[in-house]
């Protein structure tokens, strides 16, 4: 048994009242002999004994009925409070603040349920506690300031991001580790979501070793849910969206739940007005995936939102999707012709030019993509900086002065597209664009060092540029040179089904390069002529044009780092969720880079999309966040597995409100003032009642 307010317990020395009461009864007096009193003095001897007997029994019924209102002012409990009691204590509490928290149960959230829950941990720890507090992701100092904690408990919001659970626990047992209090404990509260536990067994283990020196509380709300549709993909079709150009958004929805569902909606919306009817999926088995097809067109120039949404169901946060599309008046691309042709046909660039453009002559001046062709010769008196990107085609060539001008024009933002052919001499590439600026990330080599084909290309796992794979399973290559990697950082956009690099993507300064091993012309393969050669182009020039104005994809919690003017660094920029106006901004700095200024953003927690204003920019820079596809299945760790845990650490189930204090009382103990309280009314009343009773026989 210990007691909360230990100093009360000092009223126990109230027990000496009655007794000093007692003694003072018994001071003699003076005696004065009188004829009558040998009469009474014989009365009195008789009855001295059963007088004495019901005096002690008064006294220490008295005497306890004092000395259990003083423990009872001392706030008795039975079990809880590891250590010595008044010992110093720590604790550190993580709030599970992960997409799954925000799954609906009736008209509350798992957030909300875990709030209360850390409130009710709050109350429960003694006056003087240092509390650290942290979401699954965010983490404040600790304090000794409680209502301080209690406040910050409010502020922990719900996220869309994929927590490691297993991660917070480790930095929490560090810190507690470098706290010098007798008495350390550790609260997690989480809806024990499986995907954000990983291995079970490591799990175990680890709370295992933490418990040794830490008491481990794990508090669990929420309860299972049945079904969760959530849409797990969302791809539009347009590399280089155009206003009032319709194109095609591809969506894949899946079924999480356990039961099949049937007639479920799937509705597109842009900057979140419904565009069209929704697409109807008929049927969606339990875990199953269904694609939907939707079109949309873009009314203006400009940044837009591209929402896909379902009707909303427990797990909300997976219901929408969007992504940040820009509809451009114009992007021009400057063809640099290496192989000229007497015909139009015969020319290194004639397929490039109408993929790039697939319209008639009299409509190509109304067309978004304006490519404009010249020859190696016309390239000195070349403005680079008012194109988007510039591809060299097969060009023989790469002078000192034009290596050192498409350097600047990379770094300052622009895109670089190289295609191979027979007129390439790798000796010029290597030395200049590779060697002196390191704008090329790889090397090229001969031919005849390269298996040679029929081969087919391949995309890789990654698939940046999300190419069919059936499409280019058609195209037949018959030569090409090799690439060799170094040092450089790249991403392999295309292979060959042997393995070696096809196609390959780099980032440079502001700007982005690609280089294809293989001709653009039908001299070394039949591309050009297959379905997959237009959208295999288009898709070069996207994610060019797209990197150059800063639309961005990232994951929620993932960092956004975007590349912009040097002469931007230093400077503030703001970034705040469209569609919000009531939303807080929050301020960052630009850093200064390498030939750039650089942006990065950690805070994107939350699903769709974000607006960057920066300071001396006129345009902002957007972005949309996707939540987390790992969050997105319903299941939570079992009974079982929970038991399990308990064998380690304190195991609480928040199931109702009327059992918050339940919370408590696993760290404190079972406070015994209510039976202590009946024990003093009951000796009160047989003090009363035997006072009564003995003052009648006397």
């Amino acid at each position: 048994m210990n007691f909360l307010n230990q100093p009360l317990l000092w009223g126990l020395t109230a027990v000496s009242l009655p007794v000093l009461i007692h003694l003072l009864n018994r001071r003699r007096f003076r005696k004065v002999p009188w004829a009558a009193m040998r009469f009474l003095k014989i009365s009195v001897d008789q009855n001295q004994r059963r007088m004495k007997l019901e005096d002690w029994i008064l006294l220490l019924v008295r005497c306890a009925m004092i000395a259990l209102l003083a423990a009872l002012m001392a706030r008795p409990v039975m079990e809880g409070l590891s250590g010595v009691p008044g010992s110093k204590v720590a604790a550190a509490i993580i709030v599970d603040n992960s997409a799954s928290m925000g799954t609906r149960e009736d008209e509350f959230t798992r957030l909300s349920r875990a709030r209360e829950a850390a409130h009710a941990i709050l109350s429960g720890l003694p006056d003087g506690t240092s509390v650290a507090l942290a979401g699954a992701f965010h983490a404040h100092e600790a304090s000794n300031d409680l209502e301080l904690v209690g406040s910050r408990i409010d502020r922990i919001s719900q996220t869309d991001r994929h927590a490691d659970l297993q991660h917070s626990l480790e930095v929490a047992a560090r810190a507690l580790d470098g706290q010098a209090a007798s008495v350390k404990e550790l609260y997690l509260v989480t809806d024990a979501h499986a995907p954000e536990w990983g291995s079970f067994g490591t799990l175990e283990s680890q709370l295992r070793e933490i418990s040794m020196g830490i008491k481990v509380h794990l508090v669990t709300v929420g309860a299972p849910v049945g079904s969760n549709l959530a849409i797990t993909s969302l791809r539009p079709a347009a590399a280089l969206p155009s206003v009032n150009q319709p194109f095609r958004v591809d969506v894949d929805v899946t079924n999480h739940g356990s039961v099949s569902m049937s007639t479920v909606p799937v509705q597109l919306l842009v900057d979140g007005r419904p565009e069209g009817e929704p697409w109807i999926i008929p049927e969606l088995k339990a875990g199953g995936r269904q694609s939907a097809t939707l079109y949309a067109s873009l009314p203006s120039p400009g940044y837009h939102r591209v929402t896909v949404m379902l009707e909303g169901d427990e797990m909300p946060f997976d219901d929408r999707r969007t992504v940040v599309m820009n509809a451009r008046d114009e992007v021009s691309v400057l063809l640099v012709d290496g192989d000229p042709g007497q015909e139009a046909r015969d020319s290194e660039t004639f397929f490039l030019r109408h993929a790039l453009a697939p319209v008639p002559g009299e409509e190509q001046a109304d067309y978004p993509v304006q490519p404009s062709v010249i020859s190696v010769s016309d390239l000195g008196g070349e403005d680079l900086d008012r194109h988007h990107a510039v591809v060299l085609a097969n060009v023989a060539d790469v002078p000192l002065g034009l290596a050192d001008r498409l350097a600047a024009y990379v770094k300052a933002g622009g895109g670089l597209i190289i295609f191979a052919g027979a007129n390439l001499r790798p000796e010029s590439y290597n030395t200049l664009l590779h060697r002196k600026h390191g704008l090329l990330p790889v090397t090229f080599s001969y031919e005849e060092e390269v298996p040679v084909g029929p081969r087919r290309a391949v995309p890789p796992d990654t698939n940046p540029l999300e190419l069919d794979g059936d499409l280019l399973a058609r195209v037949t290559f018959r030569e090409a040179l090799g690439l060799k990697a170094g040092d450089m950082k790249f991403r392999p956009a295309l292979r060959y089904d042997d393995g070696e690099l096809a196609l390959v993507e780099s980032e440079y300064g502001r700007g982005k390069v690609f280089v294809f091993n293989s001709s653009v012309d039908l001299e070394w393969n039949d591309f050009a002529i297959r379905p997959a050669f237009v959208p295999f182009v288009n898709r070069l020039l996207g994610r060019i044009v797209q990197n150059r104005e800063g639309g961005l994809n990232v994951e929620a919690g993932q960092t956004l780092r975007h590349r912009a003017n040097a002469a931007l660094a230093g400077r503030p920029a703001t970034v705040y969720e469209m569609g919000d106006p009531e939303a807080l901004g929050y301020l960052t700095t630009l850093s200064e880079g390498e030939g750039s200024s650089i942006l990065e953003f950690d805070r994107a927690d939350r699903a769709g999309a974000y607006q960057v204003a920066i300071e001396g920019e006129a345009e902002p820079v957007l972005f949309s966040v996707r939540p987390s596809d790992r969050e997105s299945t319903p299941e939570l760790l079992g009974s079982q597995q929970l038991d399990r845990l308990g064998a380690s650490v304190e195991l609480y189930r928040w199931d109702s409100d009327r059992e918050q204090s339940l919370l408590r009382k696993k760290r404190k103990g079972a406070e015994l003032w209510w039976p202590l309280l009946l024990v003093v009314i009951g000796f009160a009343g047989i003090e009363m009642v035997l006072a009564q009773w003995f003052s009648r026989s006397k």
